[in-house]
């Protein structure tokens, strides 16, 4: 009877059933729709890259919650350049050729995934800290906490990453697909993800939850003196009570996208066991997960008021414009 088993990883370029039988091993290899990584490449560079250019460009922009949001959109346009393009558009067959490109690659993936997720967890807290400590908040040290995470952020997904390469999984020429496959690594990639995906979220749900009570008890003892240690106001207050509103919808669907396609991943990864139904229902989920970072800036943009009415004024001003000198020509 033939042993039929699955090696895949959570970036991996292409996912190689071994049907191992008496006559020996027989591969087949099911390649991604590239034209389908295309768009959603497309889309993540263009999103991506017009609401960073307009945060650089418009100086009112240059808000602390801002930076955090300019960083998440750079890894949003890496995540497009370094790891969609050369691993599932432009595909090519990295592991005959140049080993170190092939691991590199998904490990880069698997950065950028953690990049995400941290990111995701500092602009909850940034959001937690200027509701809990709004005078805080506005102190000159806080521009260079802000600096401080978002650089530490991207220290720790990359190191993390990247570990495995020089480590236990040094390049050697035409055995990447084997290296990938190994156990040691399969562990690694489930010990990381685990922690660091379902670690943030615990974040999230925490200070969220805290904010939320916070608003709700303040909100009850006193509907006209919101805080009356820190004088905010009852708009600014409100406009808070918005923004939480807009970053658990953000949380909401970054769960959405992101949550079938880890959980399905480790369950199966864990037990080295995957039907063909379920090759196909993981190629589902990851074509769903790999398009967040494509409509998360429109997301962001659109939950920021001070983006969002940016946008608002820059368009309106552009129709007005276009009619006024389609009204001149007739």
């Amino acid at each position: 009877m033939a042993n039929t088993t699955l090696n895949i990883s959570l970036t991996q370029s292409e996912i190689v059933f071994h049907n191992q039988s008496i006559n020996g091993t027989q591969y087949g290899t099911i390649f991604p729709d590239n034209t389908a990584y295309a768009i959603i490449s497309a889309m993540t560079l263009l999103t991506n890259m017009t609401i960073l250019i307009l945060i650089i460009a418009e100086r009112k922009l240059h808000a602390k919650s801002n930076w955090i949001l300019a960083s998440m959109f750079c890894a949003g346009i890496m995540f497009a350049i370094a790891y969609l393009l050369p691993r599932w558009v432009f595909f090519y067959q990295w592991n005959l050729y140049y080993s170190s490109a092939c691991l590199v690659l998904p490990m880069t993936g698997s950065a950028l995934i953690i990049n995400f997720n941290l990111h995701i967890a500092l602009v909850s807290l940034d959001r937690y800290y200027c509701v809990i400590s709004p005078f805080e908040y506005q102190r000159p040290q806080t521009r260079m906490i802000v600096r401080l995470a978002i650089g530490i952020v991207w220290f720790i997904s990359f190191l993390i990453a990247y570990v495995p390469l020089f480590t236990f999984l040094v390049p050697s020429p035409g055995q990447c697909i084997v290296q990938l496959s190994s156990r040691l690594y399969h562990n690694y990639l489930c010990t990381v993800f685990s922690i660091l995906f379902f670690f943030p979220l615990l974040i999230l749900i925490v200070t969220y939850s805290k904010v939320y009570w916070i608003v709700n008890n303040h909100t009850q003892r006193n509907h006209e003196v919101i805080v009356q240690s820190s004088s905010i106001s009852i708009s600014a207050f409100y406009r808070n009570v918005r923004a939480i509103k807009y970053m658990t919808v953000i949380l909401g669907l970054f769960i959405l996208f992101w949550m079938p396609y880890v959980v399905l991943f480790l369950s199966w990864f864990a037990s080295s066991k995957v039907t063909l139904h379920i090759l196909y229902l993981i190629r589902a989920f990851q074509y769903l997960a790999f398009t967040y970072p494509a409509i998360n800036p429109i997301l962001y943009a659109y939950f920021t008021p001070c983006i969002r009415h940016t946008i608002q004024k820059k368009v309106f001003g552009s129709i007005h414009s276009i009619a006024q000198t389609m009204a001149r020509v007739t």
